[in-house]
């Protein structure tokens, strides 16, 4: 999955992270931000880096055996699927040429979160759907009021 997922996501202008934790899952951060005027790309958020960090960490052993690691991110530019010469590189695996930048250690906290948005085409069809009801005090249904 991690080869599918790098050969086809990776694009030049992301960021790759992952873990040296067995069963680590490979995560792809899409850098959509222009590129700047130098042609380089822009940088992103270090929330985002320690957040991909975190949840490569907690897909990998570590979960299990509750150990607190930290993961590294490198540029797309560096992750390579060929070996050195002379070099056996085995299937699914990747080479890293550089430096890695190593992520701050972090706590085995992992959430789930689900952005649900309707298309413009389908709002006027759901209106009023979610619209809060109109409710009457329990006094005034009682008829305890002042006569």
């Amino acid at each position: 999955q991690n080869e599918m997922l790098v050969k086809r996501y990776l694009e030049p202008h992301d960021v790759y992270v992952h873990a040296d934790v067995l069963g680590s899952s490979s995560c792809v951060i899409k850098n959509s931000r222009p590129p700047l005027s130098n042609g380089s790309a822009p940088p992103i958020p270090p929330a985002t880096l320690v957040q991909a960090g975190c949840q490569t960490v907690c897909r990998s052993a570590a979960w299990d055996s509750k150990m607190v690691t930290s993961a590294w991110w490198v540029h797309a530019h560096q992750v390579s699927k060929t070996a050195p010469s002379g070099e056996y590189l085995p299937t699914g695996s990747f080479m890293v040429r550089g430096r890695k930048n190593l992520l701050p250690p972090g706590p085995l906290v992992m959430g789930y979160g689900l952005l649900f948005g309707l298309h413009e085409d389908s709002v006027a069809a759901h209106a009023g759907e979610r619209s809060a009801t109109a409710r009457t005090d329990a006094t005034s249904e009682s008829g305890t009021g002042t006569e």
